[in-house]
């Protein structure tokens, strides 16, 4: 995630995880989380030949594919990865009968490491996809990041789209102060992650340890380093520890080309669901006519106690919205 406060973006998550225990607890819940083990049947990357776009490393869940409903791709937020959405493709899956495929953006996850990362750049990713994998005409779906990377694919017309859903972000820029004297800021993670120093000679386990009590120093909220720290990895061929993400490809990105989504002049025209958190700011009210001139029939949802995280808060809501809508 990226923009206006990006503390806000990382810490509701860790700030609200007894509203996804309080859920999940519930009767409600419980019925929709009795689904049978779905088997990724892929878990892979496309074989592009040209050099704009990367291979993409995705999950496809493709058990109990119902062949005549549209395939879903799902894209994640920044700093977050396909994994992210897991238990909501899984659901999805199962309750509808499409075929839903996870994706980890460019420098995210298991997908390459590119120097460049924009808007254009990931939105042709997904082309490639969609293309190489035959998919035909998909839906997409995307958080944060990931919702302003479908938003362009369907401007640009890159992929034949039935639906766009997108989560807690919208296509208009929004002011704010990336080097702010507020520590809470992106370049203080960024600097913050590229500051830990892996002792190569421990275990993954101790080294993520070690690399937590390395970020202590200057991130305080315990929940919040374990979730930065679920990007640590150890290469199963060198078996070096380091970060999967690409830190520097990212950081050299973030202010001009992720933080900024890029002028607009043409429209998209079917069916768009904007999902937001009612707590979050990510899609101001006010933004609404504006953001109907480049999708007409934009309709938007604001789910109540959820934040900007409204997939990890509220994943009973947003499933039932997404399945509804699609």
């Amino acid at each position: 995630c990226s923009f206006r406060s990006v503390y806000n973006c990382l810490i509701h998550f860790y700030k609200r995880m007894h509203l996804i225990n309080s859920i999940i607890s519930s009767r409600s819940m419980k019925s929709v989380l009795k689904l049978q083990t779905i088997k990724v049947l892929q878990r892979s990357t496309c074989n592009y030949s040209t050099t704009s776009t990367v291979p993409l490393m995705y999950d496809d869940y493709n058990t109990t594919t119902v062949d005549s409903l549209t395939p879903i791709l799902v894209c994640h937020g920044m700093l977050g990865s396909r994994a992210n959405w897991t238990s909501i493709a899984k659901q999805i899956h199962k309750s509808t009968g499409r075929r839903v495929i996870t994706v980890d953006a460019r420098n995210h996850g298991d997908s390459p490491h590119t120097p460049s990362m924009t808007y254009p750049l990931m939105a042709e990713d997904l082309a490639r996809l969609a293309e190489d994998m035959k998919l035909g005409t998909v839906s997409l779906v995307g958080h944060s990041m990931g919702g302003r990377a479908v938003m362009l694919a369907a401007l640009n017309k890159l992929l034949d789209i039935e639906k766009l859903v997108v989560v807690d972000i919208s296509p208009l820029n929004q002011e704010f102060d990336v080097t702010s004297s507020n520590e809470w800021n992106m370049e203080h993670y960024f600097h913050c992650l590229k500051a830990v120093n892996f002792n190569q000679t421990l275990s993954i386990s101790q080294a993520r340890k070690d690399a937590d009590n390395q970020l202590s120093v200057r991130i305080k909220d315990a929940g919040l380093r374990a979730w930065l720290l679920m990007n640590m990895r150890q290469d199963p061929k060198t078996r070096e520890i380091g970060w999967r993400i690409n830190i520097d490809g990212i950081h050299s990105s973030f202010k001009e080309s992720i933080a900024v989504f890029p002028p607009i002049s043409s429209t998209f025209s079917n069916p768009t669901l904007f999902i937001g958190g009612s707590e979050s700011d990510y899609i101001p009210v006010a933004d609404h006519e504006e953001i109907r001139e480049s999708f007409p029939t934009a309709q938007f949802v604001y789910v109540p106690g959820a934040g900007h995280w409204v997939h990890s808060q509220k994943p009973k809501e947003v499933i039932q919205l997404a399945t509804n809508f699609l």
